[in-house]
């Protein structure tokens, strides 16, 4: 190998497996590497901590069967291989349709039918591990229920309640309260009534 000044080489790395292999025979690789300033990667703690054999970074394939497996996180880019995973689902004969999309604001507006009812439902989600709020069509909160590959489920917890539109103004008002209160107390939904701007009375008709 040619020489390459110090300053040009990352040292005394370490893999511990799962992120390279051997270009030689494709074996997976566990020990000291070294990284050279165009990128390329060798065993060894440095030139010197000989032979050197060229390392390739593991490039997962994203199939279908396993995109509901791994989170979305995940495969926004390959991992160590600087591909963009839509070029990728190309090269592959992957559908492009199954590129995750985050769950879309839709306020749902109650229909003549629901006013007759008296009542529809409301589509929420909840950011996981965080409170933080968004209404959604029924078609999102059907995706993120059935962990639909082209949804970002993974990260959202997904809940419905029902919502009063006419009867007595107050009760109608108290009611829908009382069951965000629910809500909020079964599934730890803390700040959920501040997110509705405690607007029990929304879409109300007399």
């Amino acid at each position: 190998m040619p020489y390459v000044p110090k300053n040009r080489i990352q040292p005394n790395l370490y893999t511990a497996g799962g992120e390279y292999v051997l270009e030689k025979d494709n074996s997976e690789y566990i020990g000291y590497y070294y990284k050279l300033y165009n990128g390329k990667i060798y065993t060894g703690k440095n030139p010197d901590d000989t032979p050197n054999f060229s390392l390739i970074p593991i490039t997962p394939i994203l199939t279908r069967e396993i995109f509901e497996y791994i989170s979305p996180r995940d495969y926004i880019y390959i991992p160590g291989s600087g591909i963009d995973v839509s070029n990728y689902l190309g090269l592959k004969n992957i559908s492009p349709d199954l590129l995750i999309n985050p769950p879309q604001l839709y306020i749902t507006q109650p229909t003549e039918q629901d006013y007759k009812l008296g009542e529809f439902r409301r589509y929420f989600c909840k950011k996981r591990n965080e409170f933080s709020y968004l209404e959604i069509s029924k078609s999102d909160y059907d995706k993120i229920v059935k962990k639909d590959p082209t949804i970002d489920f993974s990260f959202w917890f997904p809940f419905d309640i029902p919502w009063l539109l006419t009867g007595d103004k107050d009760k109608v008002g108290q009611t829908n309260k009382n069951i965000v209160l629910l809500q909020i107390n079964k599934d730890k939904l803390y700040g959920f009534n501040k997110y509705l701007k405690e607007d029990y009375l929304k879409y109300y008709k007399a």
